[in-house]
């Protein structure tokens, strides 16, 4: 592994997502008595935002992996073939509003795709071939 790999700025995220977790676990002891009526939000936010930040460095994980994996072999249309075949596979969505991506543990493919295709340095016209070989025009053509 490089010593500038994503993946050893990995545990950073890891650190981050603890320490939050354990300053919210904290903070709903430390409430006087006037400020009860926030105690239901505060635990609200204890439960969300760290389970947030641990979608969000698991995210930040397969974006390294990808990375990692294109430096590795070079082959960064490999990799977006690789990636639509799992998705097929699997039936998983090609792409999902923001919302939707805060609660989930990896990246959309649309996104996915177009971090590899700019870490690999893939034309746009290339990257639409690739797509189409691949099965999945309508990412092609929402790249129009």
């Amino acid at each position: 592994m490089r010593s500038d790999s994503p993946l050893k700025h990995g545990r950073k995220h890891l650190l981050l997502v603890v320490a939050v977790f354990s300053i919210l676990t904290l903070v709903p002891f430390r409430f006087s008595q006037h400020a009860l009526f926030l105690r239901p939000l505060v635990q609200v936010a204890v439960i969300i935002v760290p389970l947030l930040a641990i979608y969000y460095s698991s995210r930040r994980f397969e974006y390294a992996a990808d990375a990692e994996a294109v430096d590795f072999t070079g082959e960064p249309e490999n990799a977006i073939r690789a990636l639509t075949n799992l998705h097929r596979i699997h039936e998983v969505p090609t792409r999902c509003d923001r919302f939707t991506e805060l609660f989930m543990t990896h990246p959309s493919l649309t996104q996915r795709i177009e971090a590899i295709a700019k870490a690999g340095q893939i034309p746009a016209e290339r990257l639409k071939v690739i797509l189409d070989d691949a099965g999945v025009p309508e990412l092609a053509e929402q790249r129009s």
